[in-house]
């Protein structure tokens, strides 16, 4: 089991890691503000128990938009999204393209981000909203159209997650790699919202049986718990980047995927006989809190403001 999550990570981080490693495919014009670019012919499907439906570039939009984020949001939060679904797909699509020469045919689970199918939206919102919120999501994708994120002239690959811990994280020290849009702001909204903050409770020897079926080896006992268990770093947004239980060492993001917390900015404490864990924000902290962008749009900033705020140093491109 312990090899089997080792292995697990080690894949989730290159398939993270490796597109800040390759070189972008589409052609580009020179323009004193935007940029240009001109993407090859591609197309794209959704796939589901066997079964195959070709999209356009907009409805896979909508439904990327639908799947990451409330359709409730204001429209300046959902159209900060649509431009990141777009560039985030041209990016990965880039990617692909490179690694498989000539591929022109992509899936929705092939670009990364979370889809559900149109004909799927009438289950997620109950029939009197459906209308409203569709309109909301086509609105938001034909509003900015063919827009994209661009630093210096390439496209970013815009990460984002649910909500923060107070302040994003650095890039340079999430992932050890030096990334000049991703750098930590702060986003004082996210701790109004109902997932800045969660706890769980575990009686230890519980908690100690659990980290047993991952780690085999783990030697710790009720009455050693607490001396043997600390955290021993914290990157600069004050996630934890290496926790020590016992002899052995995992880093953060191990520790809370294995106990499935919300994110890796947590804190353990002693609770009488048990194991309190205390969470704040949902998500890896890196690039826009889609909570924070919400509330940015709330207080009436634009998606180009938004988008701005939280993705350091980047303009703004219209595709060919």
């Amino acid at each position: 089991m312990k090899k089997l999550l080792i292995k697990t990570i080690l894949v989730s981080i290159v398939v993270l890691l490796l597109p800040f490693l390759l070189t972008l495919v589409f052609s580009k014009q020179a323009s004193t503000t935007t940029g240009s670019f001109k993407a090859e012919d591609f197309h794209i499907y959704y796939e589901l128990n066997g079964t195959k439906t070709d999209l356009s570039f907009d409805e896979y939009l909508i439904g990327v938009i639908a799947a990451n984020m409330p359709a409730s949001y204001q429209m300046e939060a959902l159209k900060a999204q649509a431009v990141i679904a777009r560039t985030y797909a041209l990016y990965n699509i880039s990617v692909l393209s490179e690694d498989n020469s000539g591929q022109s045919s992509f899936s929705t689970s092939e670009l990364g981000l979370s889809y559900i199918g149109l004909d799927s939206l009438k289950d997620l919102w109950d029939a009197e909203n459906y209308t409203f919120y569709f309109s909301k999501l086509e609105n938001a994708v034909y509003a900015t159209d063919n827009e994209v994120i661009v630093y210096d002239n390439d496209l970013i690959l815009p990460v984002f997650f649910d909500t923060g811990s107070g302040f994003t994280r650095n890039a340079s020290e999430a992932w050890g790699v030096e990334i000049p849009y991703l750098t930590s702001v702060a986003s004082k909204q996210d701790v109004t919202s109902t997932n800045y903050l969660s706890i769980e409770e575990y009686a230890t020897n519980d908690l100690i049986d659990l980290l047993g079926k991952y780690y085999a080896d783990l030697d710790l006992s009720v009455d050693n718990f607490f001396d043997e268990v600390s955290i021993t770093s914290r990157d600069s947004a004050g996630y934890v980047l290496k926790i020590n239980l016992g002899s052995l060492t995992l880093s953060g993001e191990e520790f809370a995927k294995v106990l499935g917390l919300s994110s890796n900015h947590f804190y353990i404490e002693e609770y009488g006989d048990h194991v309190r864990i205390v969470c704040n924000g949902d998500g890896h902290g890196v690039g826009l809190s889609q909570y924070g962008a919400n509330a940015m749009a709330e207080s009436g900033s634009s998606f180009q403001d938004i988008l701005k705020y939280y993705y350091s140093g980047i303009t703004f491109a219209r595709l060919s």
